[in-house]
């Protein structure tokens, strides 16, 4: 987003967007896009999944079909958003889902051979925002692989989409990478997951490559780094900052984070908002996890994550 947008439409509406990209790696194979009109719009974040195709195309500059997958998809899901194809039903997974298939079915025969298995597997979360009413806002989730989206409150952090996995894993320091399924591509068939959620309420949503939150030994650690940047920066410019250099110093893979706030007067009234949970998340989990590993107590930080598991997988 051209580092960053300090937008103020009105009090339901997008008063404030970030982009977040890091790990300035030569294959960056992430990607992201958004746009927003008067009514509504949209984030999205796109991880071109190389470790299934790693092939350079010398058509298109050496480029690996991870690299070229998570740009298709973020550029079929901002056309699905120009021509006005979000409806906010189930229908916006089965067309998003076949505009992704058609675009990369297209792009893929400028520079491949008909014999040529060209899979082109990316991950995707996107979410999409509808704010043409005055009483409330309606966030749409759409999802494919293991990138995530999030909303944020003054009740924590809530992961909203569910990881497409071959089985589940344990969030707390999981013994090894998870083997991800459903990926958009080019060859196999692939679903696009949808998930709505509707706020009165002042909201923040976040969404995210694996290579942002999984950095993170917990998702009480993930939450907390997103609001003690927040509540160190003076700008949203410097909260992006912030944050962009935390993550730099822990994650070992590319990342990408989106950030989008709605029913605030400005960003002093975003970090009040979360003055309070800044101060609760530190004197509940994150000291305790600290001190926790300091003792080798792994019981310690599993009872803390049983009791903030209830608000982050909140219905």
């Amino acid at each position: 987003m051209d580092n960053y947008n300090d937008v103020k439409t009105g009090i339901r509406r997008l008063n404030l967007a970030l982009a977040i990209s890091g790990k300035n790696d030569v294959k960056d194979e992430d990607s992201y896009s958004y746009c927003f009109n008067e009514t509504g719009g949209f984030i999205g974040v796109f991880d071109g999944y190389g470790e299934m195709d790693s092939t350079n195309y010398s058509k298109l500059g050496g480029r690996s079909g991870g690299y070229i997958a998570s740009r298709l998809s973020a550029e079929s899901t901002l056309k699905m958003f120009q021509n006005g194809n979000f409806t906010f039903s189930e229908m916006d997974s089965i067309k998003l889902g076949s505009d992704l298939k058609k675009y990369i079915e297209k792009v893929k025969k400028n520079f491949s051979n008909e014999d040529d298995r060209v899979l082109l597997p990316a991950t995707a979360s996107i979410i999409a925002c509808d704010f043409s009413k005055q009483d409330s806002i309606m966030f749409e989730y759409l999802w494919a692989g293991n990138s995530r989206g999030y909303l944020l409150d003054n009740a924590g952090l809530s992961q909203i989409t569910e990881d497409d996995l071959v089985e589940e894993v344990n969030p707390i320091n999981p013994d090894e990478k998870p083997r991800v399924i459903n990926l958009i591509n080019g060859e196999t068939d692939f679903k696009i997951n949808i998930k709505t959620v509707k706020t009165k309420s002042p909201s923040v949503v976040v969404t995210a490559t694996d290579g942002a939150f999984s950095c993170f030994s917990t998702p009480m650690e993930f939450e907390y780094a997103l609001l003690y940047t927040l509540n160190r920066a003076k700008s949203i410019a410097q909260w992006e900052h912030l944050l962009k250099r935390l993550i730099n110093e822990l994650a070992d893979d590319v990342f990408t984070i989106m950030i989008a706030g709605f029913g605030f007067d400005d960003f002093k009234d975003l970090k009040r908002y979360f003055f309070e949970r800044t101060k609760s998340m530190y004197s509940e989990y994150i000291d305790p996890i600290f001190k926790a590993r300091e003792n080798n107590s792994t019981d310690e930080i599993d009872e803390m994550w049983n009791k903030y598991k209830e608000q982050y997988y909140r219905k």
